[in-house]
């Protein structure tokens, strides 16, 4: 037996190591979820060590509520298999979630028990209530697939980026913030920009942080973990903002702008809130932003291939943010952000591919993938990386 076969397991090895069964392996084997790692002379089943992870993200999936079906989309464009960190991190925090909803239907079933002990009769609404509370529809592969596209787009400019200073960290250093400041930010969404610059916040700032999503809001209180305490939260829609005329010293809306469908409406309700003299901060991207990423699509040959969020900044960025911004607000200035990618592995750029919104997945084929990864492996080998434009940056405004 070879060195590689000895790092194997059989299939009754592997099924008894992971408490599966023959069965499953098998049909996970045809239905090609699970595939075996080799094969013996005899041509029996052999797993490796690396399977382990894979059974494990199937299985906690299926446990989650997700169908065999989309167990197999998510593995099949989930490809960074040696980043067996970014999947468990999401697998706990949907897991979470299920754990919250599972408390609610013993909730719904013990006031319906406690009723039957109290009243010795049955009230039906408190039955549907439990049929009701079951039926909370948590969209679980939406959350994952989410999940995990958010931290694709993260992922590749920690790994990437030439400018390690970081955006969250230079912007906030642009930011004029006076004593005893009150803030607001609109669309704070995960709460980056406060938990990356927590030890820079001063006692005497008064935060608000707004999101049009209550998932992001809880999000950033999350990740803020016992420091959420010194922010207020808030679900907000920037164009109508229920705050009184005058509010705030300063308000920023990173990268949001081009979000809302009703600018002016916007600008308008900034300017309402701040007080005389009062700073505004939007930053956005410019249209040559990650513009490689396109001419990748083109030469792989993927006309078919669609990304929303090519067009999704084209209402306000930084060639025309400039005209917007003054219409409503004095002394503006833009800024740019020095920096750029240089991708020397393709997983992470097949993964952010994958992450933007558009057709991508429902287009390309297994094979036409791995072909996508053969080729951004041999544009890497040939130069040494990818170079991919970033071009971002802020408009600073006074009232």
């Amino acid at each position: 037996m070879s060195e590689k076969e000895n790092s194997l397991f059989t299939i009754g090895e592997f099924a008894d190591k992971a408490g599966v069964t023959l069965r499953t392996l098998r049909y996970y084997d045809k239905i090609d979820l699970l595939k075996p790692s080799s094969y013996n002379e005899s041509g029996h089943r052999l797993y490796s060590k690396e399977d382990f992870g894979i059974l494990q993200k199937i299985l906690t999936l299926k446990f989650i509520g997700l169908s065999l079906e989309d167990i197999a989309n998510i593995m099949k464009y989930d490809l960074s298999d040696n980043d067996l960190k970014k999947p468990l991190e999401i697998q706990k925090e949907i897991m979470k979630e299920k754990i919250h909803h599972i408390q609610m239907v013993i909730k719904a079933i013990d006031e319906a028990v406690h009723m039957l002990d109290n009243n010795h009769t049955l009230n039906w609404d408190k039955f549907i209530n439990i049929i009701n509370v079951i039926n909370i529809d948590k969209k679980w592969i939406e959350q994952y697939e989410n999940a995990s596209n958010l931290k694709a787009r993260i992922r590749i400019h920690e790994l990437f980026s030439t400018n390690k200073q970081g955006w969250m960290n230079w912007f906030f250093d642009q930011l004029n913030l006076p004593d005893k400041a009150s803030i607001l930010e609109l669309g704070c969404g995960d709460g980056s920009l406060w938990y990356k610059n927590f030890n820079r916040i001063r006692e005497d700032w008064r935060i608000t942080l707004t999101d049009s999503s209550q998932g992001m809001l809880k999000d950033a209180k999350k990740n803020l973990g016992n420091k959420s305490e010194r922010f207020k939260f808030k679900l907000v829609d920037a164009q109508s903002i229920p705050f009184e005329d005058c509010t705030f010293d300063l308000v920023i809306a990173n990268n949001m702008i081009y979000h809302v469908s009703d600018k002016e409406k916007t600008f308008s309700e900034i300017r309402r809130i701040l007080k005389p003299n009062g700073y505004f901060y939007a930053s956005t991207v410019g249209r040559n932003h990650m513009k490689e990423m396109r001419d990748i699509i083109a030469k792989f040959n993927s006309e078919s291939i669609t990304s929303e969020s090519w067009n999704a900044t084209e209402s306000f960025q930084l060639e025309n943010g400039l005209k917007q911004v003054s219409k409503w607000f004095k002394e503006v200035k833009l800024k740019r952000y020095n920096d750029n990618l240089n991708v020397t592995n393709a997983m992470p750029l097949v993964d952010y591919i994958f992450s933007m919104p558009g057709n991508t997945k429902d287009f390309l084929t297994e094979a036409n993938l791995q072909k996508l990864v053969g080729f951004l492996e041999e544009e890497i080998n040939k130069s040494g990386g990818i170079y991919i434009t970033k071009d971002t940056g802020f408009f600073e405004a006074r009232k």
